[in-house]
């Protein structure tokens, strides 16, 4: 009963600020105008003035700016001591700790200059992944929503963010060394040290009580010792901040349990697939059975507490045909779906040929959803905001490939190759990294006996500098080599996803 009236209550008061602020602040998305800065084309442009109307209408409040408050409401605590506005933002950092104190960074000129830049629709200073969404038109993946509720106060954020540490349990095949200790160590890299030491959390002790909302990622957050001691903090000091975390669903034991019961926990839950074998496939060293009845208990707590359990699912290359059942799964469960964008190598459904992406459309537009509830029908509308995310990757890409047609149209003189020959071409250029050479020449055995080279690709190999070999090859196996030189026999270009 008391969740049914949060969603009542919810509802009635965001459709009464979306009214008001469609009536009283039209300006915010009729007269919409890029920043000068903003790194797009000028057809781009046009496109986003077209997109920035519609996503202002449809964002959870209406219209208003900024077009994203997380510079006013919001700090992100990211690993290496950067202090950035977001997790899709790190490249705009305010300050690094422990060199910045993190009240000092909240309370520098930077944030105000991004600020001012949002207020623009400039989306240059590290902002191009909401950008980029709203140009998709998925509007619902667009971060900044996450924040439009969140008010500015004069005692600092109201939301803050943890990334402090990668310790993991789990090596998933989409991530890397950087986000899992057990990938870093399963390769024999150094281990990670958090430049968050104990004087931080004194450090932030004082901005803590006035928290709406704390985030902790990992790594996996049940793993992590510091963040027991920021929740004791947050727990004794602000018992009615919520305490949001993204956990992989792994790890229940007692003192998880106790700890539930002290604090305003909202749980996030990985699960990138429904079956078994392809679970922990993806998810490797992870128990599909012991996850699945993980989220039950966290379901079980949210719910006596009045809060809520979200499934986060990574539609992938190897998992993309599972993701209506997903949706239909958190619906029939009455918890929240997040769809993410991936761009690991071998993972992003970018890498997808213009017609692979078509399928992926086609059966995504063709699966109905029965949705009577609140959640059901918010679920259905980020599902069918990340199919128009595929369209418009589809359009793209098919793009690209009429371009290449046509550039193989225009560059139809070809010239008989051996492998011998184009490994000589690449070997005057590599006398100073015989170790370099050495896996090039075994790469080369995988070619075929001869092919075809057109001038456009000769002319390319004969452009190509020493470093620019040394950065592309040096990291790969003879396999992968073999792989791009094959890719770039095959369409002129080293990586399928090169424009």
């Amino acid at each position: 009963m008391k969740r049914k009236l949060q969603y009542i209550v919810y509802y009635v008061s965001d459709s009464l600020s979306r009214f008001f602020n469609l009536l009283f602040r039209r300006k915010a998305y009729r007269n919409v105008a890029i920043g000068v800065n903003d790194d797009i084309s000028e057809s781009e442009k046009a496109v986003l003035l077209s997109q920035l109307k519609e996503y202002h209408r449809s964002r959870p409040l209406g219209p208003g700016l900024p077009v994203c408050r997380a510079p006013m409401a919001s700090i992100y605590f990211g690993f290496n001591g950067d202090m950035v506005p977001c997790c899709f933002n790190r490249s705009y950092v305010y300050g690094t700790y422990p060199q910045t104190n993190p009240v000092d960074a909240i309370s520098g000129d930077k944030r105000k200059q991004l600020l001012e830049k949002l207020n623009g629709h400039d989306f240059s200073y590290g902002c191009q992944h909401c950008r980029n969404q709203i140009l998709a038109g998925n509007f619902e993946g667009v971060e900044a929503r996450l924040y439009d509720r969140m008010k500015k106060t004069m005692h600092g954020p109201v939301e803050m963010i943890f990334e402090l540490d990668n310790t993991c349990n789990l090596q998933c095949v989409m991530c890397h060394a950087g986000f899992s200790s057990s990938i870093a160590h399963a390769q024999g890299l150094p281990q990670y040290i958090s430049p968050y030491d104990d004087s931080f959390i004194e450090k932030i002790k004082p901005l803590l009580k006035n928290l709406k909302v704390a985030k902790f990622l990992g790594g996996e957050p049940f793993l992590i010792q510091s963040y027991y001691r920021i929740w004791d903090e947050l727990m004794q000091g602000n018992p009615e901040c919520f305490i949001n975390l993204q956990t992989n669903g792994t790890i229940y034991n007692d003192k998880i349990d106790a700890l539930l019961k002290k604090g305003r926990f909202q749980i996030g839950i990985s699960v990138d697939s429904l079956k078994k074998e392809r679970f922990e496939s993806i998810r490797k060293n992870a128990n599909f059975e012991t996850v699945m009845q993980n989220l039950e208990k966290f379901i079980k707590y949210t719910r006596k507490n009045g809060s809520f359990v979200n499934v986060s699912v990574c539609p992938m290359q190897q998992n993309w045909d599972e993701i209506p059942d997903l949706v239909e799964f958190c619906n029939s469960k009455g918890i929240y779906i997040y769809l993410n964008t991936v761009y690991t190598e071998h993972f992003d459904l970018r890498e997808l040929s213009a017609r692979q992406l078509f399928e992926v459309y086609n059966q995504y537009n063709s699966h109905t959803f029965s949705a009577g509830t609140y959640i059901a029908k918010r679920n259905v509308r980020f599902f069918r905001s990340f199919q128009q995310q595929v369209w418009s990757w589809y359009q793209k890409k098919q793009l690209d490939e009429e371009k290449y047609t046509v550039w193989m149209e225009q560059n139809q003189r070809r010239h008989p190759y051996t492998p011998d020959g184009l490994f000589s071409m690449i070997q005057v250029k590599l006398q100073l990294h015989p170790p370099l050479l050495a896996l090039i020449e075994k790469a080369i055995l995988t070619l075929p006996e001869r092919f075809f080279l057109s001038d456009y690709q000769l002319d390319l190999v004969r452009a190509l500098s020493e470093t620019e070999i040394v950065d592309a090859v040096e990291n790969l196996s003879a396999e992968e080599v073999g792989q791009m030189l094959m890719n770039f026999i095959e369409m002129g270009r080293f990586r399928p996803d090169e424009s």
